[in-house]
């Protein structure tokens, strides 16, 4: 049973399909540093033949070239990395900044009310978070999917534990909010990190081009996590509606053949204006995603299946979907899903509250950002 339950936990984490052989290229990476043309030396003798480097690596073209490949691809992939390092600090430096920020403002608050911040917090978070049975509940629904075979009574000492957090954490984040507003906290110079991320003018989108909150998301279809994050995702445009903008890119991994042939689905979906049907379809009802499962959604979808398996059978999207590759590839994406909101990165089936919070604070900043341009 124990081990049960720590296969549960382990599957509600918001677990990610990572790319084992993909590699992270950063999206500007600093030109390498010139190494001196050895080629000329010479590299041995026999008798009195002398050999040069140049000469000897002749006879190894292909061998030279393949190392080279990969000593190039070597370094694209460690600068990577030190860009994301360089990410990861600059976002811990903010969530530091702005939590003594909000110690601070917590402070102000208690004194004005004439108590100490624990008896603030007890109030206002702790007495305002308690877990109802209607929070576990909506809770398994959740992850009930990803269970491995518990039942919910099983698993209820840890459902109340999830629900407990999650609804302490959001509202901790609904108080700061109302205390920063009341106390007219603007963040000037505190800003977290961001990453520029382009997209084609022909990338799929739902909501409006104006929408203050920009969301890239980058899938594989086959990807339990991605499918497990869309119902966060749903959420989120039923919630945001006008206000938030999402940004599809395709991401397939390696490792799950019949990704990118779900991609080339939901592409020529999209040539008869059904791109974001196929889309849900594709996330929210998992199949095997090969040729009679994919008509079978088509036709579900009132598509014309004589065209769109014309278009499945062709390759006129690999192109479209190994630009959206290579353009994850340039901001450091290695697994799915993999979110950017307006920059902001991070990966995994995370719950609604990760979004909400986020999504809260970059609205609270679109005046400020309007009013500095």
């Amino acid at each position: 049973m124990k081990q049960l339950l720590g296969l549960f936990l382990v599957s509600l984490s918001a677990g990610a399909c990572n790319q084992a052989t993909g590699s992270a290229v950063a999206a500007a990476t600093p030109a390498a540093r010139a190494t001196p043309d050895t080629s000329r030396e010479i590299a041995a003798k026999i008798g009195s033949r002398s050999f040069s480097n140049a000469e000897l690596d002749t006879r190894l073209k292909d061998d030279m070239a393949a190392l080279q490949a990969r000593a190039q691809a070597s370094e694209e992939q460690l600068r990577a990395q030190l860009e994301d390092i360089k990410v990861q600090v600059k976002e811990q430096e903010y969530t530091l900044r702005k939590r003594a920020l909000t110690d601070v403002v917590l402070d102000m608050e208690a004194q004005a009310r004439g108590i100490t911040r624990d008896a603030l917090i007890a109030q206002e978070v702790t007495a305002k978070s308690m877990v109802t049975t209607q929070d576990t509940d909506a809770l398994w629904e959740e992850v009930k999917s990803r269970a491995k075979g518990a039942t919910k009574e099983q698993v209820l000492p840890q459902l109340n534990q999830m629900a407990a957090q999650r609804k302490s954490e959001a509202r901790a984040a609904v108080f700061q909010r109302e205390l920063f507003k009341k106390h007219d906290v603007s963040l000037v110079g505190l800003q977290p990190a961001r990453k520029t991320v382009t997209f084609p003018a022909d990338a799929p989108v739902m909501g409006p081009a104006d929408a203050p909150v920009t969301i890239v998301e980058f899938t594989d279809y086959q990807c339990p996590y991605c499918q497990a994050a869309q119902q966060y995702v749903d959420r989120v445009m039923a919630t945001y509606k006008g206000r938030v903008r999402l940004v599809y890119q395709e991401f397939p991994l390696d490792f799950h053949p019949q990704a990118k042939p779900a991609g080339r689905a939901a592409r020529c979906a999209g040539e008869q204006g059904k791109f974001w049907e196929m889309h849900l379809s594709l996330l929210r009802t998992p199949g095997t995603y090969d040729d009679a499962d994919l008509q079978s959604r088509a036709v579900g979808l009132g598509i014309d299946p004589k065209s769109f398996g014309a278009c499945t059978a062709s390759n006129k999207y690999d192109a479209v979907i190994q630009k959206a590759i290579d353009n994850g590839r340039s901001v450091g994406v290695s697994g799915t899903p993999t979110f950017f909101l307006n920059g902001r990165s991070f990966s995994g089936a995370q719950p609604f509250e990760v979004f909400e919070r986020l999504i809260e604070e970059e609205l609270a900043m679109a005046p400020a950002k309007s009013a500095s341009r």
